[in-house]
């Protein structure tokens, strides 16, 4: 068995009206500022993923200065993700802690959950929704960040 951790943090804007968390599209009014579609939960999932095969951070694989990442859908890095592990680990279980004061979460989490299962195809997903309380961590009320630790099995 390997563990691994996983971290993602993005600042909101104006720029779009909703933000994508678990590959889930929730209208919200603002987006996020990011090299790619800015989906906190599959970067934080996939860094632990790497983490948890030794294979170092999604930042390797797509660097944010290159051209070829913008814009990239996090969809496509996990699947990318996937790719790496194939044939050698599987996903045991994937637990995720999303941190925002904004928008309001918990009506999407039984939703974001399916969405996770599906693209990482691993039935034990457990996600938990935190709020920062107004203080001033991971960007107070002005981000959304997420931690994913992830349990992979040696096939």
């Amino acid at each position: 068995m390997r563990i691994g951790f996983g971290f993602d943090v993005h600042k909101f804007n104006r720029r779009k009206k909703y933000i994508l968390l678990g590959g889930l599209k929730i209208d919200c009014g603002f987006g996020v500022v990011a090299v790619s579609d800015g989906d906190v939960i599959l970067h934080a999932v996939c860094d632990a993923i790497l983490g948890a095969a030794s294979l170092g951070d999604i930042g390797d694989y797509f660097p944010p200065r290159e051209e070829k990442s913008r814009g990239i859908k996090s969809i496509d890095i996990a699947g990318f993700v996937l790719d790496k592990i194939k044939g050698v680990f599987s996903i045991r279980n994937i637990d995720i802690t999303i941190i925002a004061d904004k928008p309001p979460l918990s009506s999407h989490k039984s939703k974001m959950v399916k969405s996770i299962r599906r693209i990482f195809r691993a039935k034990n997903i457990n996600v938990k929704i935190k709020s920062k309380e107004g203080l001033d961590i991971l960007g107070s009320k002005n981000a959304v960040s997420c931690f994913a630790i992830a349990l992979l099995a040696r096939k």
